[in-house]
């Protein structure tokens, strides 16, 4: 009798359930976590995955001992975009029609973890993430000042003109702290819009009328009157910041 008395056999794979995974260390802390969402919503992932890789011993990702190192991550910003990537494969068990990622279905993340998803995904190019945690955190109340911040360091264009406006709005002067956080050509900019300019009496007593909405035509220079958190600083805001 010759050959292999015990041959291999080649077993086919299940499209569904045969899953391969992916393990990253961040920090101290190592994760291993299934590769098709990463590779099916992030494009830096899809690449990377594309790369030559080595045997299953000495490839990056495959063991404990060789994982993928996530230099300069934090555990803390890394956990919550894992949680609102993978809480979707519940979807698996309850519609039959495919996997869906990019929506947080497990308990709800705070600001915090939103603002580190929103970070995650915008370096990553998570699309769907970003995405959800834009469209997350702009439905929950936030400073300001945090959110203009957030708006310039992830390019967030839709709420610079919001947080600007509350801004200009608000009775409270720009304080020294937050002119550090917003940047000294923003602060002045700002400034000018809010100090310069007090509500015209007459154009006041019309809009308590309620007849028809302020304008910049109806905004005169001198000292800062009340009042002012009903006004529309838009236009002068877009002339300021050139928006």
């Amino acid at each position: 009798m010759t050959g292999n008395a015990n041959p291999v056999r080649a077993h086919s794979r299940h499209p569904v359930f045969y899953t391969k995974t992916v393990i990253f260390l961040v920090e101290d802390c190592l994760f291993r976590i299934p590769r098709e969402p990463l590779e099916a919503e992030s494009i830096v992932f899809r690449d990377m995955f594309l790369l030559p890789q080595g045997d299953k011993v000495t490839a990056e990702g495959c063991s404990d001992a060789n994982p993928v190192l996530l230099n300069g991550i934090k555990k803390k910003d890394f956990e919550p975009l894992l949680k609102a990537l993978l809480c979707s494969l519940l979807e698996l068990f309850t519609n039959c029609g495919g996997r869906k990622y990019g929506e947080y279905r497990g308990e709800p993340l705070g600001n915090e973890q939103w603002i580190s998803v929103l970070k995650l995904s915008t370096m990553w190019e998570f699309d769907g993430l970003r995405r959800s945690a834009i469209n997350n955190l702009a439905s929950k109340s936030m400073n300001p000042v945090d959110k203009f911040s957030l708006a310039i360091l992830y390019d967030v264009t839709e709420w610079i003109m919001p947080a600007l406006l509350k801004l200009a709005q608000r009775p409270e002067p720009i304080s020294f702290e937050e002119g550090r956080r917003l940047g000294f050509e923003t602060a002045l900019k700002l400034a000018s819009v809010r100090e310069k300019f007090r509500i015209d009496p007459r154009a006041a007593c019309r809009l308590c009328e309620g007849k028809h909405k302020n304008t910049v035509e109806r905004l005169i220079v001198g000292n800062r009157d009340k009042g002012t958190e009903e006004l529309d600083f838009t236009p002068v805001i877009r002339a300021a910041f050139n928006l």
